[in-house]
């Protein structure tokens, strides 16, 4: 999705107008129309503004690169995190259940064991300095809904990367059109995932 379909979206889910957003942005209504047909595209402190009015990331409709990547809210929180498992450097695995989700007791997540090579944990304990070795951490989510938002995520991406994969097997148009319609759906949830911009992370 461009960030013009991504605003259009995101305004049509919580039921306002073009007019509606650039009131409650303080931007010109025609802006706004320029910016969800694509003829024209908001810069940052505009999308902030129009994120805002919306209740969703900036990342959500900045797309999840780093230009701009930003962590001060839950639904920023949920952007890093895709980001972090799109790139590798996050690692999901678990038993499946018949729903394709994974089950919650036999999740792990843990980084990347190539970063091991270079990296490991340094903390001090009854004032003794120790490392561990990054392959021998899991992190833990200690917010549920964070946790449970992240795997609904995975399931989304699982099978769109599945859906990839037949498509490299056996490609045909009828396979892309549903990818297409895949990659669509996973775009939604995303977004939807990234919609709690107004729950400030706490420091």
């Amino acid at each position: 999705m461009t960030i013009g379909e991504k605003i259009k979206y995101c305004r049509k889910q919580i039921g306002i107008t073009q007019d509606k957003l650039a009131e409650l942005t303080g931007i010109h209504p025609v802006s706004i129309r320029k910016y969800e047909t694509n003829k024209m595209q908001p810069q940052p402190p505009q999308l902030e503004k129009i994120a805002a009015a919306l209740g969703v990331s900036y990342n959500a409709l900045n797309g999840s690169d780093t230009a701009g990547l930003r962590l001060e809210t839950v639904g920023d929180l949920m952007g890093v995190l895709m980001v972090l498992c799109n790139s590798g450097i996050l690692q999901i695995s678990g038993e499946r259940g018949d729903d394709n989700l994974l089950k919650d007791n036999t999740v792990s997540i843990h980084l990347n064991p190539v970063l091991s090579s270079y990296l490991e944990i340094g903390y001090n304990s009854r004032g003794k300095a120790h490392t561990l070795a990054l392959q021998d951490a899991l992190l833990n989510i200690r917010s549920y809904k964070v946790f449970n938002d992240l795997l609904k995520w995975e399931k989304m991406n699982y099978i769109y990367q599945g859906a990839l994969k037949s498509a490299r097997d056996n490609p045909n148009e009828a396979t892309q059109v549903a990818i297409d319609e895949i990659a669509e759906t996973k775009e939604k949830v995303e977004l939807e995932l990234q919609r709690s911009q107004l729950q400030l992370l706490s420091q």
